[in-house]
Protein backbone atom coordinates (compact mmCIF):
# COMPACT_ATOMS: atom_id res chain seq x y z
CA UNK A 1 0.00 0.00 0.00
CA UNK A 2 1.30 3.42 -1.00
CA UNK A 3 0.85 6.51 1.19
CA UNK A 4 0.81 10.16 0.13
CA UNK A 5 0.58 12.86 2.83
CA UNK A 6 -0.01 16.61 2.70
CA UNK A 7 -2.00 19.41 4.36
CA UNK A 8 -5.26 21.08 3.36
CA UNK A 9 -4.78 24.49 1.74
CA UNK A 10 -7.14 27.39 2.46
CA UNK A 11 -8.32 27.62 -1.17
CA UNK A 12 -9.56 24.02 -0.95
CA UNK A 13 -12.20 24.91 1.64
CA UNK A 14 -15.70 26.28 1.21
CA UNK A 15 -17.74 28.88 3.09
CA UNK A 16 -18.43 26.34 5.86
CA UNK A 17 -14.69 26.00 6.49
CA UNK A 18 -14.48 22.41 5.31
CA UNK A 19 -12.85 20.95 2.21
CA UNK A 20 -15.04 21.27 -0.87
CA UNK A 21 -15.94 17.82 -2.21
CA UNK A 22 -14.36 18.48 -5.62
CA UNK A 23 -10.89 18.53 -4.06
CA UNK A 24 -10.99 14.90 -3.03
CA UNK A 25 -10.80 13.78 -6.67
CA UNK A 26 -7.76 16.02 -7.15
CA UNK A 27 -6.07 14.51 -4.08
CA UNK A 28 -6.69 10.98 -5.35
CA UNK A 29 -5.09 11.95 -8.66
CA UNK A 30 -2.14 13.58 -6.88
CA UNK A 31 -1.55 10.42 -4.85
CA UNK A 32 -1.91 8.15 -7.90
CA UNK A 33 0.49 10.33 -9.92
CA UNK A 34 3.10 10.28 -7.13
CA UNK A 35 2.68 6.51 -6.81
CA UNK A 36 3.23 5.92 -10.51
CA UNK A 37 6.22 8.28 -10.52
CA UNK A 38 7.80 6.31 -7.67
CA UNK A 39 7.17 2.94 -9.37
CA UNK A 40 8.72 3.96 -12.73
CA UNK A 41 5.30 4.25 -14.37
CA UNK A 42 5.08 8.04 -14.70
CA UNK A 43 2.15 9.18 -16.81
CA UNK A 44 4.29 11.41 -19.01
CA UNK A 45 6.49 8.46 -19.96
CA UNK A 46 3.51 6.27 -20.86
CA UNK A 47 2.06 9.18 -22.85
CA UNK A 48 5.35 9.50 -24.77
CA UNK A 49 4.37 6.15 -26.36
CA UNK A 50 1.03 7.65 -27.44
CA UNK A 51 -0.93 5.91 -24.68
CA UNK A 52 -3.07 7.69 -22.09
CA UNK A 53 -4.99 6.34 -19.10
CA UNK A 54 -8.19 8.32 -18.59
CA UNK A 55 -10.52 7.93 -15.68
CA UNK A 56 -13.48 5.68 -16.56
CA UNK A 57 -15.37 5.80 -13.27
CA UNK A 58 -15.02 6.91 -9.68
CA UNK A 59 -16.95 6.37 -6.46
CA UNK A 60 -16.43 8.06 -3.11
CA UNK A 61 -17.94 7.62 0.33
CA UNK A 62 -17.42 10.57 2.66
CA UNK A 63 -17.10 9.68 6.33
CA UNK A 64 -15.80 12.77 8.13
CA UNK A 65 -15.08 16.44 7.37
CA UNK A 66 -11.56 17.76 6.98
CA UNK A 67 -10.63 21.42 7.48
CA UNK A 68 -8.00 23.97 6.50
CA UNK A 69 -4.56 23.19 7.92
CA UNK A 70 -5.36 19.56 8.72
CA UNK A 71 -2.88 16.94 7.60
CA UNK A 72 -4.17 13.89 5.75
CA UNK A 73 -2.84 10.76 4.10
CA UNK A 74 -4.13 9.05 0.98
CA UNK A 75 -3.52 5.30 1.07
CA UNK A 76 -3.87 3.56 -2.25
CA UNK A 77 -3.35 0.24 -3.93
CA UNK A 78 -3.97 -1.24 -7.35
CA UNK A 79 -6.75 -3.82 -6.95
CA UNK A 80 -7.14 -5.01 -10.54
CA UNK A 81 -5.13 -4.92 -13.76
CA UNK A 82 -6.13 -6.58 -17.03
CA UNK A 83 -3.57 -5.13 -19.42
CA UNK A 84 -6.19 -2.70 -20.77
CA UNK A 85 -7.87 -1.51 -17.57
CA UNK A 86 -6.93 -1.04 -13.93
CA UNK A 87 -8.67 -0.19 -10.67
CA UNK A 88 -7.36 1.71 -7.67
CA UNK A 89 -8.74 1.63 -4.10
CA UNK A 90 -8.13 4.60 -1.80
CA UNK A 91 -8.61 5.47 1.83
CA UNK A 92 -8.01 8.98 3.15
CA UNK A 93 -7.19 9.24 6.84
CA UNK A 94 -6.54 12.24 9.07
CA UNK A 95 -3.50 12.82 11.27
CA UNK A 96 -5.14 10.75 14.03
CA UNK A 97 -5.72 7.77 11.75
CA UNK A 98 -9.48 8.37 11.47
CA UNK A 99 -10.96 7.44 8.12
CA UNK A 100 -12.28 10.41 6.15
CA UNK A 101 -13.07 8.86 2.78
CA UNK A 102 -13.21 5.56 0.92
CA UNK A 103 -12.93 5.69 -2.85
CA UNK A 104 -12.30 3.61 -5.93
CA UNK A 105 -11.43 4.63 -9.47
CA UNK A 106 -11.29 2.84 -12.79
CA UNK A 107 -8.93 3.66 -15.66
CA UNK A 108 -8.26 2.38 -19.18
CA UNK A 109 -5.27 2.53 -21.49
CA UNK A 110 -6.19 4.21 -24.77
CA UNK A 111 -4.38 5.37 -27.88
CA UNK A 112 -4.53 8.77 -29.58
CA UNK A 113 -7.82 7.68 -31.19
CA UNK A 114 -9.22 7.03 -27.67
CA UNK A 115 -9.69 3.33 -28.44
CA UNK A 116 -8.57 0.75 -25.84
CA UNK A 117 -4.96 -0.41 -26.05
CA UNK A 118 -3.33 -3.50 -24.56
CA UNK A 119 -0.33 -2.32 -22.59
CA UNK A 120 1.09 -5.85 -22.86
CA UNK A 121 1.30 -5.53 -26.65
CA UNK A 122 2.08 -1.83 -26.90
CA UNK A 123 4.71 -1.44 -24.14
CA UNK A 124 5.58 -4.87 -22.67
CA UNK A 125 8.09 -3.56 -20.10
CA UNK A 126 5.51 -1.13 -18.68
CA UNK A 127 2.92 -3.92 -18.64
CA UNK A 128 5.29 -5.98 -16.48
CA UNK A 129 5.70 -3.06 -14.06
CA UNK A 130 1.91 -2.60 -13.82
CA UNK A 131 1.33 -6.31 -13.23
CA UNK A 132 3.94 -6.27 -10.46
CA UNK A 133 1.94 -3.60 -8.58
CA UNK A 134 -0.75 -6.22 -7.88
CA UNK A 135 1.72 -8.41 -6.01
CA UNK A 136 3.59 -5.68 -4.08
Amino acid sequence: MYEYTRIVHYYETDKMGVVHHSNYIKWLEEARTHYFNETNLAYHETESYGIMSPLTDISMKFKKFIRYGDSFTVRLRITKYTGVRFRVAYTIIDQNGEELLEAESGHAFVGQDLRPVSLARAIPHRHELMAKLLTD
